[in-house]
């Protein structure tokens, strides 16, 4: 089974190999065939924003025809390398060879294939999407291919990618944080998206507030809506969604309540004072029961729902 050996560390091997790729990578599909998925073993880890893995297993197919089918899946850009075996990438109509000297960096938002036609070894780096230009991320219908024979930044970010995942336990979430702003850097200039050539380009946590503010907006009715939820749909750890809201002084659950409140109160006003009506509201903003409701909204307004709405109605 997939087990945590570290609080920012996540491995997997053999049947397990297939479930913790879905929970990191999205809606993907694994189709070993005849081949030997018992060989299969992945180790993963959070820098910063970003989440390198390191996985070996017998050849197979990866399909992802709907990566970001559900609100929970990460929306992220991938990158990934062959340290051992051969594969292939197609997407977009390109076919893009995977090697051990080269990074292919696509959407997986977009449907792809990556045939792995021998036991493989590989890097893989996903980045928020939000951390690239949409110029850049709109290059991306088809897979980029950065050589690092031709490109000096490629063969830093390889070799820091490797040494990274050799030391990952080493190091604490300070140092993982800073490697993963540097792989960011990195990958942005070898897709021409270089800082110092660029338009200034907004706070990457005022983007992801943003974005995270839009993706409760969108799923504010859900009971499960929670902090670890909005982490991995925006391809993030849980500390860096706090640190997005630290701008708001308030912590990001705090925000979901207070804005069901609001929304709460805004609909009694509006609502024709039936029978039951208040606890309709509640459950279809994600409360999970009437006497909740009502206590945080009396701590918001200071009256029960109940006379908030007769206040309206007078």
């Amino acid at each position: 089974m997939a087990a945590a050996l570290h609080r920012h560390v996540d491995s997997a091997r053999g049947r397990a190999f297939a479930g913790l790729a879905r929970d990191l990578f999205g809606n993907v599909r694994l189709d070993f065939g005849t081949a030997d998925e018992e060989k299969s073993r992945m180790i993963s880890a959070m820098l910063g924003t970003c989440r390198l893995t390191r996985l070996e297993a017998d050849r197979h197919v990866v399909f992802g025809d709907c990566v970001t089918a559900a609100p929970e899946d990460p929306d992220a850009i991938k990158l990934i390398v062959q340290t051992e075996g051969s594969a292939s990438l197609t997407q977009g109509g390109l076919r893009a060879p995977v090697s051990r000297n080269a990074v292919v960096i696509y959407d997986p938002s977009r449907p792809y294939m990556l045939t792995n036609s021998t036991p493989v070894r590989q890097l893989l780096l996903q980045l928020p999407r939000h951390a690239l230009p949409h110029a850049v991320v709109e290059r991306l219908a088809q897979p980029f291919t950065a050589r690092a024979e031709q490109d000096g930044m490629c063969r830093i970010l390889l070799s820091l990618m490797d040494s990274t995942i050799h030391e990952i336990d080493h190091l604490d979430e300070a140092r993982r944080l800073s490697v993963g702003q540097t792989m960011i850097g990195l990958v942005r200039t070898m897709i021409g998206a270089d800082l110092q050539q660029a338009r200034p380009v907004a706070n990457p946590l005022y983007v992801l507030l943003h974005r995270i503010k839009d993706f409760i907006e969108i799923n504010l009715e859900r009971p499960d809506l929670t902090v670890t939820l909005i982490a991995r749909r925006m391809g993030c750890s849980v500390r860096y969604v706090y640190r997005a809201f630290e701008v708001e002084r308030l912590t990001p659950s705090d925000y979901i309540w207070d804005l069901r409140v609001q929304k709460a109160a805004a609909k009694l006003r509006e609502g024709g004072g039936h029978a039951g009506e208040i606890a309709e509201i509640a459950f279809a903003l994600g409360f999970s029961s009437s006497a909740h409701f009502s206590r945080a909204f009396r701590h918001r307004y200071g009256v029960s729902p109940s006379q908030w709405r007769k206040a309206g109605m007078s």
